[in-house]
């Protein structure tokens, strides 16, 4: 029965525990790094949406706004017919 390790079996354990600390140390600072661009890609996300409720608000009545667009037309249309007829100059 062998009560104690070659020298050589040492420097394994030895070089195997470095490796993997480096290793754990490597994996937490990714972990971190992960993290790091699941806030900032969240932090994206919660400005586009409020961009998007900005929008969605702005836009809510276009449909009455191309409606008046268009009404103005024949608004400003029938202001010069009457300008003619009445011998003023319209803009």
């Amino acid at each position: 029965m062998v009560l104690a390790l070659a020298a050589e079996e040492i420097t394994l354990w030895q070089v195997t525990l470095a490796v993997g600390a480096v290793v754990i140390v490597a994996v937490a600072a990714l972990l971190g790094l992960l993290l790091y661009f699941v806030r900032s890609i969240e932090t994206g996300v919660e400005r586009l949406r409020d961009v998007a409720q900005g929008v969605r608000g702005n836009t809510a009545n276009i449909k009455t706004a191309l409606a008046v667009a268009d009404t103005l037309d024949e608004v400003a249309d029938e202001v010069r017919h009457h300008a003619r007829l009445l011998g003023v100059s319209a803009r």
